[in-house]
């Protein structure tokens, strides 16, 4: 039966009712860059973040006009909000290296980095699908791009006096910024199954299976606006850093294959070859995670 692939614990949790988004000026005089932020779940998340008094929020986004009206959109409602929209296209290396350029640009700082975008792989086209830099389309977006935008601000977080770095799904990687970078909070969120545009470049073939997989995400998959608390909440959060979060709180990790010995010793090669990707990409930029 096709419900019997997805663990109770999945559908408690999309159940489970969230607390509100967070209260009070929490972000007054951080500067906050979150990628993907006009869609979806970084859309309502941006939402929250503009009401709680960030001194800057920078938008990480690929199409330029429609993010600079979401930012006017915003400061309409908050006339005091300082914005900035900046290009940012993960599936380009090229582009993620000039966006940390013009980010050095608008500050010497960040405090707040939110690894919001990625994609869902349309595996009706491919598989493998390849990047311009030679990369499986997916991964690079959702893996190795968030990666190397966090290493490459790296020196702009580390000027925070409270620097603070969320990424969405890369826990192997997040325990290694963890332990290798103790001084920055990371925070590994799962906002859960939303309804949102991720997965646009899906194609369906009509059948009971489509209409039954359809309904079932129709019926199970939280609304963006409450999926963004989780990661509002955890950039409210005042608690050091987290290998997961979920339910808007620090949870236990449910793969259980990270904590096997099997797991333990893939974290270490994936994140060795990770490293060693990046460094090709940007010599020097890993020396801290050597």
């Amino acid at each position: 039966m096709l419900h019997e692939t997805y663990p109770w614990s999945m559908y408690r949790g999309l159940w489970s009712k969230l607390p509100p988004a967070p209260k009070g000026d929490y972000l007054k005089v951080k500067i906050v860059v979150i990628t993907g932020a006009n869609s979806g779940v970084g859309l309502e998340a941006t939402k929250q973040l503009a009401n709680a008094s960030p001194e800057q929020l920078i938008l990480a986004i690929r199409k330029i006009e429609q993010g600079e009206k979401f930012l006017k959109d915003l400061q309409k409602i908050y006339p005091n909000l300082k914005g900035k929209v900046i290009s940012l296209d993960l599936s380009d290396i090229e582009n993620i290296k000039k966006f940390v350029l013009n980010i050095k640009k608008e500050s010497n700082r960040i405090d707040l980095l939110i690894n919001n975008a990625g994609i869902n792989p349309n595996f009706e086209d491919g598989p493998y699908i390849t990047t311009k830099d030679g990369y499986e389309r997916t991964f690079q977006v959702n893996v190795l791009s968030p990666f190397l935008t966090t290493i490459l601000l790296l020196p702009l977080l580390k000027n925070s006096n409270d620097p603070k770095e969320s990424k969405l799904l890369l826990q192997m990687l997040t325990r290694t910024l963890i332990k290798t970078i103790p001084e920055i909070t990371t925070i590994n969120v799962n906002p859960g199954l939303s309804a949102t545009n991720l997965g646009r470049e899906f194609k369906f073939n009509i059948s009971f299976k489509t209409i039954y997989l359809i309904s079932w995400f129709i019926l199970n998959a939280r609304n963006p606006k409450n999926a963004a608390r989780n990661l509002t909440s955890a950039a409210a959060y005042k608690g050091g850093s987290q290998d997961y979060w979920t339910e808007c709180v620090p949870f236990p990790s449910e793969n259980i294959y990270l904590y096997s010995g099997k797991g333990f010793k893939a974290i270490e090669i994936f994140n060795k070859e990770m490293i060693e990707e990046v460094e090709k990409i940007s010599p020097g930029s890993t020396a801290e995670l050597i």
